[in-house]
């Protein structure tokens, strides 16, 4: 059986209207007045009573502004040591698909957002599901009517129209009229037997305020004159978002709603159903919106916005966790590296900024490099091999090569698909375009062309492969001597070394550089379509060079020479 938590927060009444519960009304005035402050009670805040929600609808992908209000109420329950329940918003029937209800769940279970109650789980306080709590709508509904909070109101969609047109010329608030409150019985059974269309109105008092303590924003206050009588039932049967959501989170008895600051409105209708309910109020929380860097509100225009984009872009679960997180909280350090388990040792809703937070890309990218260099080596290398295969670079996703290109280049990931660009740099051979370059013009000068002479001479008489099946000790010994018999060291070695074997001017450490390249042209290993340029057909393209076009023009217009290099 359901029960309520009566330790949660609850309305102090002030002024006390016909919404009050029995034992506290005492008689008035015809006029409603109503005037209430949401306050905490002792032990709220506590252990078992703790109990929040994430409740998403299930009309599309879930957003990074969904997620990070799903994170922030994660790690409130387990910090608190209370429930995260989790459940499914879809009274939308025209949008809500089970499809989407599905993508949602898997992107909460990839953040590693595992919830105590909800669809696949279960729980005491089910269904999980708006749309198999419509018994249940109905039943407080009638309630309301019983106790003539609610009403009947017959009017059409034509006279709702024109009540707002009167009121904006007016200037007035486009609020209800309150046609059908105060309909008598006989009018009522004569629509009635009529068979017309009725919703069900919630009576707002005509004078009054609503004041919240909200944990995040502070105090929050509205005029209750500004609301006017607002529909809970639709004409089809259909509960309002507003009703729905009092409903479920007081008989899932939820402690704490924390949620996005766009939904503060709703709580001035919230709180009336729930006074009217005689439910316990929760304590609310108002997250601000994520942004975009031009401060308007993050949308698809600004690229990446839902948690499933960035996932297939190869983001860790870690890194968005962590960055979602910065998003509005700290821990009053300079720290900015969390694991979720950290996070929920240091979170406080306290620390969480009521300004809006902007959504930068780029650190995002920065974040997820440090969770993915903090991996075990092991998991880094899995995780790689895997894309570079996926990728159809390679055509294997472990061994040897695998992992010591991993080692190798990992400095140069921050997201796992980064990892095809780095890899694909590595195999290509863009000497061409290099020596071509501005900043190739001083190894050009330094004779260039006699260190190539002396490379070429060294791989045809077999010293250079000799080296580099001897792996990285054998190439070093093999550049010493090199070094010794060109009387060349330092960057006046290395350099023409770099330039002439990668066809580059920059790159990782050379040596183990080299020696992938040699291990790549290996069967098996480079899938054909990679466009890897083997050992062998470098040292093709030096013996073809024409050094001389390119000493006097400093471009080589080759163009058969310039399609090999790529």
């Amino acid at each position: 059986m359901t029960s309520l938590v009566f330790n949660t927060p609850w309305l102090r009444v002030r002024s006390l209207p016909e919404l009050a519960p029995t034992f506290l009304r005492r008689r008035q005035s015809p006029r409603r007045c109503f005037s209430v402050v949401a306050c905490s009670s002792p032990g709220s805040n506590g252990g078992d009573s703790v109990r929040v929600r994430f409740a998403p609808s299930p009309t599309g992908n879930l957003h990074v502004g969904g997620a990070r209000t799903a994170l922030f109420n994660y790690l409130f329950a387990r910090s608190k040591g209370g429930k995260f329940v989790l459940r499914i918003e879809d009274t939308d029937l025209e949008r809500s698909t089970r499809e989407s209800e599905a993508a949602v769940l898997q992107d909460l279970q990839w953040l590693g957002l595992d919830w105590d109650e909800g669809p696949g789980v279960g729980g005491d306080f089910g269904p999980y599901r708006q749309s198999e709590r419509n018994a249940l709508y109905k039943q407080y509904a009638e309630k309301l009517l019983e106790s003539g909070q609610v009403y009947r109101c017959f009017c059409s969609s034509e006279e709702l129209v024109k009540m707002k047109e009167i009121a904006k010329l007016k200037q007035l608030p486009p609020v209800y009229t309150g046609k059908w409150a105060t309909a008598s019985d006989a009018e009522v059974e004569q629509e009635l037997e009529k068979g017309t269309p009725f919703t069900y109105r919630f009576r707002v008092p005509k004078e009054g305020s609503l004041k919240i303590n909200d944990l995040i924003r502070g105090e929050v206050s509205w005029n209750l004159d500004t609301l006017g009588d607002f529909v809970v039932m639709r004409s089809n049967g259909q509960p309002v978002y507003n009703f729905c959501v009092t409903v479920d989170d007081a008989t899932m008895a939820i402690s704490h709603v924390i949620r996005a600051e766009e939904h503060l409105p709703n709580t001035l209708r919230q709180a009336l159903i729930y006074k009217a309910l005689e439910f316990p109020m929760p304590q609310f929380a108002h997250v601000s919106l994520i942004l975009a860097p031009d401060r308007s509100k993050l949308s698809k225009r600004h690229g990446a916005t839902s948690v499933g984009q960035y996932r297939e872009m190869g983001f860790l679960p870690q890194g968005m966790v962590n960055y979602l997180a910065l998003l509005g909280w700290g821990d009053g350090t300079e720290n900015e590296f969390f694991t979720l388990e950290q996070l929920v040792e240091k979170f406080s809703i306290e620390r969480v900024n009521k300004s809006g937070a902007i959504f930068d890309s780029t650190k995002l990218r920065w974040m997820n490099g440090l969770h993915l260099k903090a991996l075990p080596s092991e998991k880094l290398t899995k995780l790689v091999g895997e894309q570079w295969k996926s990728a159809g670079i390679l055509t294997e996703s472990e061994g040897s090569f695998v992992d010591e290109a991993v080692e190798l280049l990992k400095d140069g990931i921050d997201v796992v698909t980064d990892s095809d660009n780095v890899l694909l740099n590595l195999l290509s051979y863009p000497l061409h375009a290099t020596l071509a370059s501005p900043e190739a013009k001083p190894a050009v000068e330094d004779k260039l062309h006699e260190v190539a002479a002396s490379l070429v001479a060294a791989y045809d008489s077999g010293e250079i492969p000799s080296a580099l099946a001897e792996g990285q000790s054998g190439w070093q010994k093999w550049v010493k001597a090199f070094g010794k018999s060109t009387k060349r060291k330092g960057k006046s070695l290395f350099m023409p070394l770099r330039v002439l074997l990668t066809g580059k001017l920059h790159g990782p450490e050379m040596a183990t550089s080299i020696v992938l390249i040699s291990k790549a042209g290996s069967p098996g290993i480079v899938a054909p379509q990679a466009g890897f340029v083997s050992m062998e057909e470098r040292f093709k393209i030096l013996r073809e060079m024409d050094w001389e076009a390119l000493n006097k023009s400093e471009s080589v217009p080759l163009e058969s020479t310039a399609a090999a290099s790529t």
